[in-house]
């Protein structure tokens, strides 16, 4: 495991102790082939999205018709900015792992995956045939509609988009429950207000011994770690665009599931100070 201890640029440091499976466990796992994933953008690119993000209103009666009112405007752009915001995905991405016998036969379902950008990073895996099918899910159309046009374009017959609800169970689409070998859930967790039957949906989804991966930003709680000033400055910034930063995330994740990796971080965002940075996590749980 590893954990950055402060937030301060002069203090963080990392400490590490084993979180990794037993031996047994790791001669029968492999590493998915991980393939890097940087999108550009332009600084007029960068002005719009975050004119929208500052300026832009949020709106609806429902969750999906405020999701929807917040990324309209920008889901075009979206990628092209987060890439440098995001900083836990390539953490969780670059640990996916399986066992060797299972090339060919891989489920994955990303719940929560936006433009399907996720799957970048698991190109090469695609292409070495490792992968059975991969569902993109997310709630928001304007998202899913530049997913199923990625899809579409570059990976026809393996990944599917499903415009739908991480947190229900009967969503049409999805794979059949006890069949996935990986769920992850990616910078979505802290914008689901019932986050808890998200990662019940997860775990539902997954078969026995498959991974459950969530990345997000966070607060830390822990002695030694982000300074209060912090916590308290980058959740009420979040909630203003209804992102809910909690440290019960993480202890979640940690009694539902065997933990398999964690890592926390502080990562910068485009365009602010560099001293003011919020935390990130990355874990990695095995379904009992």
């Amino acid at each position: 495991m590893v954990r950055a201890r402060d937030a301060s640029p002069a203090r963080q440091q990392k400490r590490s102790r084993s979180g990794s499976l037993g031996s047994s466990s790791r001669a029968a796992l492999v590493a998915l082939p991980y393939s890097e994933y940087a999108p550009q953008a332009s600084l007029m690119d960068d002005m719009r999205t975050l004119s929208v993000m500052w300026f832009g209103s949020i709106a609806g009666d429902t969750h999906q018709d405020r999701l929807e009112s917040f990324y309209k405007n920008q889901a075009e752009l979206y990628d092209g900015y987060r890439a440098r915001m995001l900083h836990a995905r390539k953490p969780m991405m670059t640990r996916l792992m399986v066992e060797r016998d299972r090339k060919g036969d891989v489920v994955w379902v990303d719940l929560g995956g936006g433009t399907g950008a996720n799957v970048e990073f698991m190109d090469s895996a695609i292409k070495e045939g490792w992968f059975k099918q991969i569902v993109v899910l997310d709630l928001a159309p304007s998202l899913c509609q530049v997913a199923r046009k990625r899809a579409e374009d570059k990976w026809p017959g393996v990944v599917s988009v499903v415009c739908g609800d991480a947190c229900n169970s009967t969503e049409e689409g999805l794979p059949d429950g006890g069949t996935c070998d990986i769920v992850t859930i990616s910078y979505a967790l802290v914008m689901i207000p019932d986050w808890k039957a998200a990662v019940q949906n997860a775990l539902r989804l997954l078969r026995p011994g498959g991974h459950l991966c969530v990345c997000d930003f966070t607060v830390l709680t822990e002695e030694g770690g982000q300074w209060p000033i912090s916590q308290g400055f980058w959740t009420r910034t979040f909630a203003t665009d209804h992102v809910h930063l909690k440290a019960e995330h993480r202890q979640y994740l940690k009694s539902v599931t065997t933990e398999k990796y964690e890592e926390t971080g502080y990562g910068r965002m485009p365009y602010i100070p560099f001293f003011l940075r919020p935390a990130w996590y990355a874990y990695i749980g095995v379904k009992p």
